[in-house]
């Protein structure tokens, strides 16, 4: 049997794949082993997720290598201008594939044309801030350009083409390579990583690592003789990075103004378990603190933290926060908040536009996960075919990617009306009540496997 026959499933919790070729050898699961033969009990090895929460990958994407459009050649799909009758979705990131395959769940009619400013290469995002330690570049974890998956859901594409303005009253959009009309508009324009103030000559070349591209460059510079890197922000991207690059060989360090890894996400006493766990693994914490200047000293770089310390280091990559990418909505009078503001319908404040994703804000909530995400998407696509399918703001349940301390979250909607935190006597189990209603947990460890199954019951 070859290879090619084999099936890919992927997690999209973590972007874990599971290749039926290679199988899971770690966890007792031999090369060639089909995914109807893997034991119901086994558990994704990052996540802890069952084997029915995989998603089977396309055929396509089990080929080894990933086509890319050629510099200077567009194809028939790149020319499409759009129409009144076309639901045209911007930004080919993971809210904006999940909304065409949405839409192509229910509808093969319609006419779609999703835009990307960049290649729109299909790709696991969470998978970044774990690639490192399973050896894998960017490359490894691209699974289908953006003409293939455009081909496999019946719609037309648009790469590199970044959209300049949006006339809502015109319903028309305009790129540098001219203008598109639509019918519907779907905003998908993610986030960014938060910029820092910072002084120094050096100041520039910190690596804001939020795509498949800034990966690409971060790989570039770790194979250019970097032992040391520094990370600022210890939250979930900063901390997730600092256990994969810690996991790959590399000197770590962590700056952040907080005093626990996942400041926001954990309680205290979980917190400090994390953080001792991964200085058992070398990472070195610098709490309390700011980076304030990073210089060039000779080979290396100079940074400053605002307590004064001065570290050498050879590469600094921001994990400081994400902010939704708000300006081409506000800038064409539609209602921005801390996101593009949304109704539970994924309606913005203009007729016939939507927003979805990192970039939207859902009654004033930005869900930046995968799972909220795909729910929204099913939400827009239902809208769009006269169903009233309300997204439902629910916490989400995130999982930490530090395999040395599995974590599962499920952080409470409301901390403040939280009437008690107990952890009903089980060890690696904390849960969060309203009253007598189970509101929120953090499953740590071995319990961390749990999560999806308890997540259900809420």
């Amino acid at each position: 049997m070859s290879t090619a026959e084999f099936r890919r499933w992927v997690c999209d919790a973590c972007g874990y794949i599971y290749n039926e070729a290679e199988g899971d050898p770690d966890s007792g699961l031999a090369p060639g082993t089909r995914y109807e033969d893997i034991p119901e009990d086994w558990q994704c090895p990052l996540c802890g997720l069952s084997k029915g929460d995989l998603r089977l990958l396309p055929e396509v994407a089990a080929a080894p290598a990933v086509r890319r459009p050629s510099a200077g050649k567009t194809g028939k799909a790149s020319k499409c201008k759009g129409g009144d009758d076309y639901v045209v979705i911007v930004g080919a990131g993971i809210a904006g594939w999940s909304i065409a395959e949405a839409i192509r769940a229910h509808d093969q009619e319609t006419p779609l044309l999703l835009i990307s400013a960049c290649e729109g290469i299909s790709y696991p995002k969470p998978a970044i801030s774990t690639a490192i330690a399973h050896g894998k570049g960017a490359d490894d974890l691209a699974e289908l350009d953006a003409e293939s998956h455009a081909a496999q859901l019946g719609l037309e594409v648009r790469t590199e083409t970044r959209v300049l303005k949006i006339d809502t009253n015109k319903r028309r959009l305009t790129t540098a390579k001219g203008g598109i009309q639509y019918g519907k508009l779907i905003l998908a324009l993610g986030a960014q990583q938060r910029e820092l103030p910072l002084q120094g000559d050096a100041a520039d070349s910190v690596l804001r690592v939020n795509d498949l591209m800034t990966y690409r460059k971060m790989r570039q510079r770790l194979d250019q003789g970097v032992k040391h890197v520094t990370i600022l922000g210890a939250g979930l991207i900063g901390t997730e990075f600092a256990e994969d690059l810690s996991a790959g060989g590399y000197q770590v360090t962590v700056i952040d103004p907080t005093g626990h890894p996942l400041a926001s996400l954990l309680p205290d006493s979980v917190a400090e378990q994390l953080q001792q766990q991964l200085q058992d693994k070398g990472v070195q914490w610098l709490f309390g603190n700011t980076l304030d200047s990073l210089e060039h000293d000779g080979d290396h770089l100079r940074a400053t933290v605002s307590s004064g310390m001065a570290i050498e280091t050879d590469l600094v990559i921001s994990a400081a926060g994400l902010l939704p990418n708000t300006a081409l909505a506000e800038k064409a009078g539609i209602a921005v908040n801390n996101g593009i503001a949304t109704d539970s319908l994924m309606h913005t404040s203009v007729e016939d536009v939507y927003a979805i994703g990192d970039c939207a804000s859902v009654e004033g909530k930005v869900f930046a996960y995968i799972e909220p995400i795909r729910r929204q998407a099913a939400t827009i696509a239902a809208d769009l075919q006269g169903r009233t399918e309300p997204f439902d703001s629910r916490p989400p349940l995130v999982r930490v990617k530090t395999p040395s301390f599995p974590l599962t979250v499920c952080p409470p909607d409301h901390p403040d009306e939280v009437s008690r935190v107990t952890h009903d006597g089980q060890p690696g189990r904390l849960d969060y009540y309203e009253g007598e209603r189970l509101v929120g947990f953090v499953l740590s460890g071995e319990m961390a496997g749990t999560g999806a199954n308890l997540y259900r019951s809420l």
